[in-house]
């Protein structure tokens, strides 16, 4: 498919001044360090990740809060949700979930549909890991390193699912992780819990 970017719902508010550090950020000529984690926070976060894997395994979804992080009112106009996914069908099944549930979405298939679709100002990240132009655990780094945008939730949806994919997610900030095929009930309970709680 030619298409980097789809949006499926009208009316979205763009905004023309994407922030320039995210945008070479997501250059891939810049290099972004990885976070360093000290052996007690490598420690905390490897009990996360068994906790993670567990919860993948009985929920089909694991999630953490970060208790800084902005929530939305329910009540507040639909969230916007930036589904990173370069497979077709794959974006297309998420899409129709999420716009019957009633949130805005925008697909992207490469790195430049990224930042084509940070320019709408989601609401939160479904972010696959394995892209044709891009590594979603580099794309979240780049996120994280975002003075504007470290704080926008993401969750990872992968076909990865081991235990050390989602202690790669924690280490990068990832807020949860989904593998793939994810149930539409498992889906839409991460995103509420991330957006909502």
């Amino acid at each position: 498919m030619s298409t980097q970017i789809r949006v499926s719902t009208l009316g979205m508010a763009e905004t023309d001044n994407l922030d320039l550090d995210f945008t070479s950020l997501l250059d891939p000529k810049n290099e972004v360090p990885e976070p360093v984690a000290t052996p007690e926070q490598e420690a905390e976060l490897t009990d996360e990740a068994i906790i993670g894997e567990s919860g993948l395994t009985s929920n089909g979804f694991f999630v953490r809060l970060f208790p800084d992080a902005p929530r939305r009112s329910p009540a507040a106009a639909p969230p916007t949700i930036l589904v990173v996914e370069d497979d077709e069908i794959t974006s297309i099944l998420l899409e129709r979930i999420l716009t019957q549930e009633g949130y805005k979405v925008i697909v992207a298939m490469n790195r430049a549909g990224i930042v084509a679709g940070m320019k709408a100002r989601p609401d939160l990240v479904l972010l696959d890991v394995l892209l044709p132009d891009a590594n979603g655990f580099d794309i979240l780094n780049r996120i994280r390193s975002s003075n504007s945008l470290r704080m926008l939730p993401v969750l990872m949806l992968s076909s990865l699912g081991s235990l050390e994919d989602i202690l790669k997610g924690l280490k990068m900030g990832a807020n949860g992780y989904l593998t793939k095929p994810a149930k539409s009930k498992a889906l839409l309970n991460a995103i509420e819990e991330v957006i909502f709680k």
